[in-house]
């Protein structure tokens, strides 16, 4: 295997508004524009790899502008000019400088994988994959927290996309969850399946027991992070009391938050994506380590475009952790930006994306509208 060689590192930022019907709406913020920011690695060959920084403030503490001060002040100088065998130890290395900024560190170690599938000449798959990849992965699609009327019309919209795999943001204020779905499953029948998610809206296990009793009756795949992302104890009481899977997801970014959820038996599915777990590499060990608990993965996303779901599709179609065929994945981006970031878009077919073959992470970025930023370190 070729090693890897980063010899200069480059970011931007972007903008990429949401379409303004599909703006999600949950208890703890809107989301209806996504400020992200791309990274760059160019090898001694000149080779290329991209990465994506799904930064939003109140998700991971992170901005683009944070992300983009953070790489080119501390991570590129730790980086260019050395050699790698892996990108695991790079990610080492960006772990020994600086604690947190997991989405920043994710777009440099994406970026990574990216860069090195590509000098070796495969996909990333091949380099990180247990199992063949799978052609396509089915898509869950997050209906905010609106009034009836909102809600149906989402529903149906992403229903009529082929999307079987509906997650309405619940614990909201002022919102009826249980008139909401009853509305949709009475339009929409027995076809589509149910998820939900509280982003943490509970406040206590009572709450969030009594909300999931109310709407387990419209039939409930799973349930999506109840509780406050620091109480996984509380989570664990949840599932303890529900006859409904549970997908833990702000509790767990990193290794030691999923030994102390297993230590609890907290969650039955793991929401896994590179920019929570702060790296393809942290993911593809999450999973791993999940899989020998004998839990569940699935996908989950902070919205991110195209260009970070391509690496967030590859991790999921190639690993057995991830049982597609039955847990649907957080893979939306088509169906929720205005434009895509790619020069040759994610192909969405029945409610499914299909999975990227090419080199890497098998897409390529839309050019730059303006030079790098002049932060950017070589």
């Amino acid at each position: 295997m070729l090693p890897l060689e980063p010899r200069r590192i480059d970011v931007r930022i972007v903008d990429h508004p949401l379409r303004p019907e599909r703006v999600i709406r949950t208890h703890a913020a809107t989301h209806d524009r996504s400020r992200f920011l791309i990274v760059r690695v160019t090898d001694a060959a000149g080779r290329v790899g991209h990465g994506e920084a799904a930064t939003t403030a109140m998700w991971s503490g992170e901005s683009a502008d944070s992300a983009e001060a953070m790489i080119c002040t501390d991570f590129a100088p730790v980086l260019v000019g050395r050699t790698f065998a892996h990108p695991r130890e790079a990610l080492a290395v960006l772990d020994a400088t600086a604690f947190g900024n997991p989405f920043a560190k994710s777009a440099v170690d994406t970026a990574l994988w990216d860069l090195w599938a590509r000098a070796n000449g495969v996909n990333v798959a091949a380099l990180a994959g247990d199992r063949p990849a799978v052609a396509r992965i089915p898509t869950r699609a997050s209906v905010g927290a609106y009034d009836t009327p909102r809600t149906l019309e989402l529903a149906q919209a992403f229903w009529d996309a082929g999307i079987r795999t509906l997650k309405f943001k619940t614990g909201m204020a002022g919102v009826d969850d249980a008139r909401r779905m009853a509305a949709v499953r009475d339009r929409l029948g027995d076809g589509p399946v149910f998820t939900i998610d509280a982003n943490g809206a509970y406040a206590t296990a009572g709450d969030a027991v009594a909300a999931i009793e109310r709407l387990q009756p419209f039939g409930l795949a799973l349930v999506e992070q109840p509780t406050p992302r620091d109480r996984l104890s509380m989570l664990a009481e949840v599932r303890r009391n529900v006859a409904v899977p549970i997908m833990v997801d702000e509790g767990v970014f990193t290794r030691d938050q999923l030994e102390e959820a297993l230590d609890l038996d907290a969650f039955d599915i793991l929401s896994i994506y590179p920019g929570k777990n702060g790296g393809f590499t942290h993911a593809l060990d999450l999973a791993a380590r999940a899989r020998a608990a004998g839990k569940a993965c699935a996908i989950g996303s902070n919205l991110e475009t195209d260009l970070g779901q391509a690496a967030m599709a590859c991790l999921a179609a190639s690993n057995s952790a991830f049982p597609v065929d039955r847990i649907a994945c957080d893979l939306p981006a088509v169906v929720f930006y205005r434009v895509s970031s790619l020069v040759e878009p994610l192909r969405f077919v029945d409610g499914c994306i299909e999975v990227p073959t090419g080199l890497g992470f098998g897409v390529e970025p839309l050019a730059a509208g303006s030079a790098m930023l002049a932060g950017a370190r070589s």
